[in-house]
């Protein structure tokens, strides 16, 4: 599932992350630094009181891949400030 924020600010400390999910382009799990944190805001969580209508984004630069990606903070498999 690709994923988005609708808010975000930068990382400042050096934070080195890594997932146990591979994101969606057919590799293995992220690892590399998170450049911003995220969050967005679930619409849905009006019509269903037990739905999380908030939850935390990390934004990661993995070497290995063209682009950043958004990962859930559930996702996380480990994280270190550097």
């Amino acid at each position: 599932m690709e994923h988005h924020a609708d808010f975000a600010v930068a990382l400042i400390q050096e934070l080195e992350v890594e997932t146990s999910a591979d994101p969606g382009d057919g590799l293995s799990a992220l690892a590399g630094r998170a450049i911003a944190l995220g969050w967005w805001v679930d619409p849905r969580a009006e019509e269903d009181p037990g739905h999380e209508p908030t939850g935390t984004l990390y934004l990661v630069v993995d070497p290995r891949r063209a682009r950043p990606y958004w990962v859930k903070q559930g996702d996380l498999k480990s994280a270190r400030i550097r």
